[in-house]
């Protein structure tokens, strides 16, 4: 089924416009704020212009959800990781949203996601030399701007580190770069606070802050949800595993770019226990690399309908 949906591009712009409209009347009609109590400053920020301008967040949070899908599109296209032109990574993408009722509540996870598209745009492997070296500081500062939403956008640092340091055209000095990105918005914000005199509240800020949400409420969740949580490992692992073995003959910048791709999953699985929201809400974290699998494993015809039940029944149960 999605092999063949992967041939035509035309349904698949039907299906993600399909999707699309189901995402925009979810967050139109059922989005939620999670409560704001002990997330990050930015957050509760975030949090009081909800209740000031509910429409404009709804809004605002439609255009993210867009622009996630055209990130991990883009990204797709750009690693080369399919021959022909395929919108698949975002279709999949926006099956996962609202299939998973991520939607459903607006979370900080949801903005580490957004952040994350836009920076695996602003920079690829694939990128000359020169052109990446100009972007390093922006990564830092993008990636230090979520943190100040959600803790667990560490994560995103780990990433990007690990990820710069694999390239041979980087150096101490551009490591350094992008330190100095992740601690630019900090230093700014605590000297806004000192002058302001607001500095114990920020301070007050970080001591309430709620973590570990996912380990403290791993017990109290549903039987259904476990079972979704266990076959998601088996998922994407099996997903892994058939995407190695369909890119093993592929250049080696193509291997290297889907290695990027489960170091990213491995980086949110660090700091997704970090997050102030629990399983399985918090697999939010895991929806680009995830996409990213599905995506590559429907183009080869060798057992697709095995991975179109992975992919369906994983859809199903989260649903549930």
């Amino acid at each position: 089924m999605f092999h063949i949906l992967n041939k035509n591009l035309n349904f698949q712009l039907i299906f993600i416009t399909i999707l699309t409209g189901w995402a925009g009347w979810t967050i139109f009609t059922q989005m939620t704020f999670l409560p704001s109590e002990g997330s990050m400053f930015l957050f509760q920020i975030l949090s009081n212009l909800w209740v000031k301008a509910p429409v404009l967040i709804r809004i605002l949070v439609l255009i993210m959800v867009i622009t996630m899908t055209i990130g991990i599109t883009t990204n797709f296209e750009k690693n080369h990781f399919h021959e022909n032109r395929t919108f698949m990574p975002g279709l999949f993408l926006l099956l996962l949203l609202n299939c998973g009722k991520f939607l459903h509540t607006l979370t900080p996870g949801l903005l580490t996601v957004f952040i994350l598209s836009l920076l695996i745009v602003l920079y690829s492997p694939n990128d000359q030399s020169s052109r990446i070296k100009e972007r390093i500081f922006t990564v830092g500062l993008l990636i230090s701007i979520a943190t100040f939403f959600d803790i667990s956008a560490f994560g995103l640092a780990i990433f990007f580190i690990l990820m710069i340091a694999i390239n041979n055209i980087t150096s101490f000095k551009d490591i350094m770069i992008l330190f100095f990105g992740l601690l630019f918005p900090y230093i700014y914000a605590f000297s806004i606070a000192f002058i302001s005199n607001s500095l114990p509240q920020l301070l007050h800020s970080w001591q309430n802050m709620h973590v570990f949400e996912p380990i403290k409420q791993f017990t109290h969740l549903r039987i259904i949800d476990y079972v979704a949580m266990f076959w998601f490992v088996i998922v994407v692992i099996s997903l892994m595993i058939r995407d190695k073995n369909l890119l093993d003959n592929k250049l080696i910048v193509i291997r290297q770019a889907f290695n990027i791709v489960n170091m990213l999953l491995f980086s949110m699985l660090l700091f997704l226990w970090l997050s102030m929201f629990p399983l399985p809400t918090a697999l939010i974290y895991f929806l680009l690399p995830v996409s990213t699998y599905m995506a590559i494993s429907i183009t080869h015809k060798k057992y697709r309908y095995l991975f179109d039940f992975l992919i369906v029944s994983l859809c199903i149960l989260l649903c549930l």
